[in-house]
Formats: C-alpha cells, sequence, structure tokens
C-alpha cells in the first residue's frame, strides 16, 4: 500500500470508481451516445460540408425523398418568421411575402452546393426568389464573409426592373447566432430546422419509403445531440453530473488524454517523423519528437529525461483546454556543455546570414526555443467541444508542422544538426 497517498485523493478515488463501477445510469447514458448511426460511422456528423450536403438534399423539390417542395417551403417560411421577430418587415427589403411562399409552386427550384462559396444557393426563377444560406456546424462567422455573398449575389442578380429577385439570406447555426457583420443576413439554427423537419417528415411519413424516412431519423439523431433536444439525454447528463460532480471533475482534470499511441502513430506516417515516446498509451502535457533523418544524428542522451534528444520539436498542450497547442523547435540541455555551447555558436552562424536573421543565447544551460508557433485547434476560430476530438487534432498538427518546417529558423537548424556530428550519435 502507498502510504503516501493523502485522504483527499483516496475520497477522489472512490468516487471515481463509484462512478464508473456498475452504474446503470452511466450505462444508460453510454447506449444513447453509442446508439448505430451511420452518418457518425462515416464521421460525418461534426462537418459544416455534410449537413450542408444532406440540408441540400432535403429543400431540393427533385430529391427522391418524396417531400416535393413542402420542405423548402416551410423551411423558408420558418426563415421568414425568424426574420420578422429579428426585425426584418416581410415582402421588405427584398423579401417575399409569407402568403405568397405558400401560394407558390417551387418545383422548379435548383439547389446549389458551394456556388461561389456559398454554403448553399437556392434559385427559382418562376417565382423570382433566391435563398442563400451561409451553415456553421463549428466554425464562426469568417471576417468579410457574408458581405460578400451579399455582394456577389447582387452583382450577378442586380435589382433592375423586370429582372428582381426577392432574396433570402440565413445565418443558420446551432443556436441561432446574429451574424456581425452583415445586416441582410437572417439568423436561424439548427434547433428550428430539427422541429421542421421532424414536423413536416412526421405529417408525411406513409407516404415516404423506408429507407428515406430511416435516413431523415439518423439526420435528426445527430441534430439531436447538436442542440441538445433529447430530454432523455440532457436529463440523464443532469443528473450524473449533479450526483458523481467530484468523479466527473476528477476524471475532466486527470483522465482526459490528448492523444492516443494510434494518432501519434498517424502523425509519424504522414509527416515522416519519429520519436522515442510513440509508444506511450497516451499524451497529456508535451510530445517531443524529430524528423526521421534526424534519427541517426541527434541523440536522445539528455540529462532531463529519456524521451528528450539533444535537438527536437515539442507539441506543448498546456493550453489545449482553450483549443491551443504551441508547436516549438527546441535545443534542449546537454551532457557536455562544451558541445552544447558549440552547436549553438554553429546555429548563430548559420542564421546571422539567414533570411530573415535570428540569434540564440548561448549562457542558458537547460535549453533554448529557436521558433515556436501557436496552433489554433478549430477552423474558423470555432467554439467547438468537437475540434478537440484527436482525429481533427492530428490532422491540425500535420498541418501545422508542415508548414513549420517551412521556416529559415527551421531550415538553418535542420542543415547544422545534419553536417554537425554529434557525441554518441547513432546509439
Amino acid at each position: 500500500m502507498n502510504n503516501h497517498i493523502t485522504p483527499e485523493t483516496q475520497t477522489k478515488e472512490k468516487a471515481v470508481l463509484d462512478f464508473c463501477v456498475n452504474n446503470k445510469d452511466l450505462n444508460k447514458l453510454e447506449s444513447l451516445i453509442n446508439a448505430f448511426n451511420p452518418i457518425k460511422v462515416l464521421g460525418a456528423s461534426n462537418y459544416e460540408i455534410r449537413h450542408s450536403n444532406v440540408l441540400a438534399w432535403l429543400i431540393g423539390p427533385k430529391s427522391h425523398h418524396g417531400l416535393g417542395d413542402t420542405l423548402f417551403k416551410n423551411i423558408l417560411l420558418g426563415i421568414l418568421r425568424s426574420g420578422a421577430e429579428n426585425g426584418f418587415p416581410s415582402n421588405g427589403d427584398g423579401l417575399p411575402s409569407i402568403e405568397g411562399v405558400i401560394n407558390s409552386d417551387f418545383s422548379d427550384l435548383q439547389v446549389r452546393r458551394e456556388w461561389r462559396d456559398i454554403d448553399i444557393f437556392a434559385i427559382s426563377p418562376s417565382n423570382r426568389l433566391l435563398l442563400v444560406i451561409e451553415n456553421k456546424i463549428s466554425a464562426n462567422e469568417s471576417k468579410g464573409q457574408l458581405p460578400k455573398y451579399v455582394d456577389i449575389v447582387k452583382k450577378i442578380y442586380p435589382d433592375t426592373e423586370g429582372e428582381k429577385y426577392n432574396k433570402v439570406f440565413a445565418f443558420l447555426t446551432l443556436d441561432g447566432t446574429e451574424p456581425k457583420e452583415s445586416d441582410r443576413f437572417i439568423p436561424f439554427s439548427h434547433e428550428q430546422i430539427y422541429e421542421i423537419v421532424r414536423s413536416t417528415v412526421d405529417i408525411r411519413k406513409d407516404y415516404m419509403h423506408a429507407k428515406v424516412y430511416d435516413f431523415i431519423q439518423q439526420y435528426l439523431q445527430i441534430l439531436e445531440e447538436k442542440t441538445m433536444r433529447n430530454d432523455e439525454f440532457v436529463s440523464l447528463c443532469e443528473m450524473l453530473y449533479k450526483e458523481h460532480k467530484d468523479a466527473i471533475d476528477a476524471i475532466l482534470k486527470h483522465g482526459k488524454p490528448w492523444l492516443s499511441s494510434e494518432d501519434i502513430k498517424y502523425f509519424h506516417n504522414n509527416t515522416d517523423t519519429t520519436s522515442k515516446s510513440m509508444d506511450r498509451a497516451k499524451v497529456k502535457k508535451y510530445y517531443t519528437f524529430i524528423p526521421a533523418d534526424w534519427n541517426d544524428k541527434v541523440p536522445d542522451n539528455s540529462p532531463y529525461g529519456d524521451d528528450k534528444y539533444l535537438v527536437y520539436l515539442k507539441f506543448d498542450f498546456e493550453k489545449y483546454e482553450n483549443h491551443k497547442v504551441t508547436l516549438s523547435l527546441m535545443i534542449g540541455s546537454f551532457r557536455d556543455q562544451e558541445e552544447r555551447l558549440k552547436f549553438i555558436q554553429k546555429v548563430n552562424e548559420a542564421a546571422a546570414v539567414a533570411s530573415p536573421k535570428f540569434s540564440l543565447k548561448t549562457e542558458t544551460k537547460m535549453s533554448n526555443t529557436v521558433s515556436s508557433t501557436t496552433v489554433l485547434l478549430k477552423e474558423g476560430k470555432a467554439e467547438d467541444s468537437d475540434s478537440k476530438k484527436s482525429a481533427a487534432v492530428v490532422d491540425i498538427l500535420t498541418k501545422a508542422y508542415k508548414n513549420f518546417v517551412g521556416r529559415s529558423e527551421f531550415e538553418v537548424v535542420d542543415k547544422v544538426v545534419k553536417g554537425f556530428g554529434f557525441k554518441d550519435a547513432g546509439k
């Protein structure tokens, strides 16, 4: 028995065990989370492009879902109602009237994906109406993005006499966030999409093919999770946290791996890098590695840890909870300080003629940061918890590393490493 374990630690350990072992509520929650869903299996539940594909298919009257233009009309009416609630006048500023939409036939509707970078563009020539949807699942509004789309549409479909189209712009987010840079986009939410699709399909299900109905239900399940519409799921989460708060807090603080060994191997395979640490079960605070072509040149005989090379790169996960990771090129500690000083001098000599020039301090004996960069683990600066899922993280880190090795600082160190001749190299 370890006599150094404090009573507080013992209490936390017991709380975690009570939470994890034979917890029927936890097992039920896991069954809800892990319910089979092909959209999840294909990895499509977290990507805007996949959601946009499904939504474009749903609103297309010619799509093989048996709903005709019903869903398009209902979603368009929902957007117009949301517009009225947010101060957009009906039949004002180029918007169609609600009565006009109800009485229209949109069987000629054409739905386009990624037209001029617009997520969803739908146009009905017979009704002189077009709909632009900017769909956001994880990303935030990009600077200048929405005004650019308005300008594109106005330029191609100008408000000239006899050619004028009613133009509806919708900003679709999980919670109906208002856009910051455009007063033409009506805020709309995936929760509203969920309610419209669910109610429409329930009414028409007897006229739909069973496979189509099942697919739409699977999509609705994804929206339930994204918008927390599943009351049973939410209630279970609230109850479990209330009854096991200490255990859950401890798990979140201590038990969450940043990257698995499989993730690390994927990273190395796609970057031609290697590490003495790649067989770790998980990575938490930092991860050190080197380019594969340094493997027989840079020893790993640092006196301050068997996973640190004399010269190495490092991913630092200290800011991980803020969706950030730091990637650094480091000169570590050497057992032979004269060798370390000689190596830094060689780097400084090469750096003096590099572009841009840089220099390293020679007095420090522990480590030098040659260059570093902050890696954002969220595309479009999105506040998205899913952005920390390992597959997405590895892809972002892989891209960051490939960009990093193009820096002049790395190129200088790379050249010095390959020509330096370290003691104990290749061992």
